[in-house]
């Protein structure tokens, strides 16, 4: 039996915005130590994400239409969001890994604010200003190890509400770029999704500078209305 190809999904900040979690870490906290920062951060993210505020019904939608993929697709997620709403909700919806997912796991580059009996396979908290040491040794974690080689393999990504600005997730596509001569990201499609246009073409450029030999298409539609759409540019590739 042929092996089954992969959507490999990166999400950003602008994922946790639709869900209007938009809480973002205040610049007065930058004059605390490093680990009471990344305390205070944990405590209130956790606190903001059950905010009766907070609304997940993008990612059911999101989980819904996903159950139509086709035979011969999966997806992966991955995120470089501290929050963990959408492992929240695979785990409300799912108890068993279905046909169209690799796993129901959401791989947290930079870290999560989640709380399990035994984190010690997660990838480190990393905060924007974390210098390069810190990033490095993340990666040599589980979680991310995993997450990065299994990106090297695959050839189809998309990309939400990810800037690519900060250091740390500038530091991800460093890495991919240095892989692209030898395995199949470096001829990989992309397709970003911002209702923003200057941020998509920041993001394309960013991406074609680590991947020149990358294909880039670019959504200028918020992730909930290009849902709404049914992933057009997916369908288009067979997923759906």
């Amino acid at each position: 039996m042929n092996e089954k190809r992969m959507v490999v999904w990166l999400f950003g900040r602008g994922l946790s915005i639709e869900c209007a979690l938009s809480w973002s870490v205040p610049s007065a906290w930058k004059v605390f130590p490093r680990e009471d920062r990344v305390a205070k951060i944990k405590a209130r993210l956790l606190a903001e994400m059950d905010s009766p505020d907070v609304d997940i019904r993008v990612l059911r939608r999101f989980l819904d239409l996903l159950k139509q993929t086709a035979r011969g697709w999966r997806h992966l997620f991955i995120t470089t969001n501290w929050d963990f709403l959408l492992q929240r909700e695979l785990g409300s919806m799912f108890s068993e890994v279905p046909h169209w997912l690799r796993d129901t796991h959401v791989f947290h580059f930079n870290g999560t604010v989640e709380v399990l009996p035994d984190n010690s396979r997660r990838s480190d908290f990393l905060l924007e200003d974390d210098g390069p040491e810190l990033r490095t040794r993340s990666f040599r974690t589980h979680e991310a190890r995993e997450a990065f080689n299994r990106m090297t393999w695959e050839s189809v990504f998309v990309v939400v509400g990810m800037s690519f600005e900060c250091q740390p997730d500038r530091f991800l596509l460093r890495y991919l770029g240095r892989v692209k001569d030898m395995l199949p990201i470096g001829g990989s499609d992309w397709i970003i999704v911002n209702r923003d246009e200057d941020a998509l073409n920041r993001v394309r450029e960013l991406i074609l500078a680590e991947l020149p030999n990358a294909r880039v298409e670019c959504v200028a539609r918020r992730f909930s209305d290009w849902l709404n759409a049914r992933l057009p540019e997916l369908g288009a590739k067979g997923v759906f």
